[in-house]
């Protein structure tokens, strides 16, 4: 059992849920900084938001970690992400003037991307941010981080593929990913806790290299669908990237890290057979 109290800021989200999930499950104190949670027997919660700097200085007091998964990853209106930035930069001066040192912050592996769009620029921002800080950090850059569940691109892409017969791939799909399961996610979060190494970065991706067509032809075959692969090309979206709500700047380069030194129990291809049975 661990006795460390732990705030995690996004703990509602996709990836913050698993992670509280697993830190319950290690014995951790859990809180939970979030607008709309509602307080339960596990986790504690501060109802407020990052962009309120001052509820931050009354509130983030003796904690042993902070954990920041909060983000803005989509949207159409593209001011919106400068709140990924504003917002850290009000935990870290909470953070300093009430001596909570330690951070683990999540960013993406497009910040390694040179010319990349709004949410990527802002968490390059953001972890420009960071490492001018005092703060005692570590960066986590995970890859395309998916879930057994209904609430991944990959399950919405199988979703459309059997209502539509149609499968539309933004560029020519050859880009490969090294896609990760939320829940390894999850448990290299704790083992980053337990070995904490200041100003560490973390590129977390998963064990199979695989490109966005391989995919596609894998849960062709698995499902026996039948669809046609309808591809949208880069340079015509990027003329619309002001009204397409994610990044379409360096969406279509590889995100392969070669040296990964991480472990993880889950494959790609045996998660797409069990969101095919979804």
């Amino acid at each position: 059992m661990e006795d460390k109290r732990i705030l995690v800021i996004g703990g509602t989200g996709y990836i913050g849920k698993e992670v509280c999930s697993e830190l319950l499950k290690r014995g951790y104190f859990v809180s939970v900084l979030s607008r709309k949670l509602k307080e339960s027997d596990k986790v504690k919660v501060l109802n407020g938001s990052v962009l309120d700097k001052g509820f931050l200085l009354r509130n983030l007091k003796n904690f042993d970690y902070v954990i920041y998964l909060a983000a803005v990853v989509k949207s159409l209106v593209k001011s919106r992400y400068s709140e990924n930035i504003t917002g850290l930069r009000n935990t870290i001066d909470a953070m300093e003037r009430n001596n909570v040192s330690k951070l683990i912050y999540f960013s993406t592996q497009n910040v390694n991307i040179e010319k990349t769009g709004y949410y990527g620029n802002s968490k390059k921002e953001c972890e420009k941010s960071l490492k001018e800080s005092n703060l005692d950090y570590v960066i986590i850059r995970p890859n395309y981080v998916y879930g057994v569940d209904m609430d991944n691109y990959f399950y919405r892409m199988i979703n459309l593929i059997k209502k539509t017969k149609v499968c539309p791939v933004i560029g020519k799909g050859n880009q490969k990913i090294q896609p990760v399961n939320k829940k390894d996610l999850a448990r290299i979060t704790v083992d980053v806790i337990r070995h904490f190494r200041n100003k560490e970065i973390i590129e977390v991706s998963g064990k199979d290299t695989i490109s966005i067509n391989e995919i596609i032809d894998f849960i062709r075959r698995e499902g026996e669908y039948k669809f046609v692969k309808v591809h949208l090309p880069i340079k015509v979206l990027k003329l619309f990237k002001k009204v397409i709500p994610f990044d379409i700047d360096g969406f279509d380069e590889d995100r392969i890290i070669i040296e990964n030194n991480l472990s993880f129990a889950y494959n790609i291809k045996d998660d797409l057979r069990e969101l095919i049975k979804l």
